[in-house]
């Protein structure tokens, strides 16, 4: 490159709206057990009856997701005994649970759910499954951007937009999970089996940006 000639830096922003296709429901379940065999068997039968009433809805047992487990000795502080004392295992799952966008469907899973876990807190969200598609979007209109303002940049400072140098795209990742911003949270005791849980998920929206590099003749 010339020393002499002149580059200008600019940053380009690209946007997306898509429709969401899945309804996505998260949830915890934490337990206190006096063993850690109990606490494992909890566990192991709550999960095998959650895949048989998936397959009594025609959903696969994969459709059911673990991204967290475990069992933990739980202690807290004895006044009385002025030490640390053990009070149980503690059993943590998170689980995610893909299903259709079906109102009627995910009243009716999350009552079922609610039948082994009455407490459980549940949370729905709404994503896009394959976001291939919109990244790509994404990505072109971040460089239309990108060239529409270095155009603007060089004729106001006098000149007129020359060649592209570069583009650095390697430090972001459109990381779209297509997530209300909202999450509707509920517990299932509350959920009707016969009634649909009154939604309309919105589009939702995704962006991100790519720097680039021009020369000004």
């Amino acid at each position: 490159m010339n020393q002499e000639q002149k580059i200008i830096r600019v940053m380009g922003t690209g946007n997306v709206k898509v429709a969401p296709d899945t309804t996505r429901l998260t949830f915890e379940v934490d337990s206190l057990h006096d063993t850690y065999e109990s606490a494992y068997n909890e566990a192991s039968m709550g999960n095998e009856e959650m895949k048989s009433f998936l397959e009594s809805f025609e959903l696969g047992k994969d459709s059911l997701k673990t991204t967290n487990f475990s069992i933990t000795k739980e202690t807290e502080w004895s006044r009385k005994e002025d030490k640390r004392v053990f009070v149980g295992f503690k059993l943590s799952q998170s689980l995610y649970l893909d299903l259709p966008i079906d109102s009627v469907l995910i009243s009716r899973v999350i009552a079922t759910l609610g039948d082994a876990w009455p407490e459980l807190e549940v949370n729905i969200l709404f994503i896009k499954k394959n976001a291939h598609d919109a990244k790509l979007q994404i990505l072109e209109s971040a460089v239309k951007d990108a060239r529409e303002k270095a155009e603007v940049i060089a004729a106001t400072l006098g000149h007129k937009l020359g060649g592209f140098v570069s583009a650095d795209y390697s430090k972001h990742s459109v990381d779209i999970n297509f997530r209300t911003e909202e999450n509707l949270r509920l517990r299932c005791e509350d959920c009707a089996e016969e009634k649909g849980i009154d939604f309309t998920p919105d589009d939702i929206e995704a962006g991100d940006t790519i720097e680039t590099v021009w020369y000004l003749e």
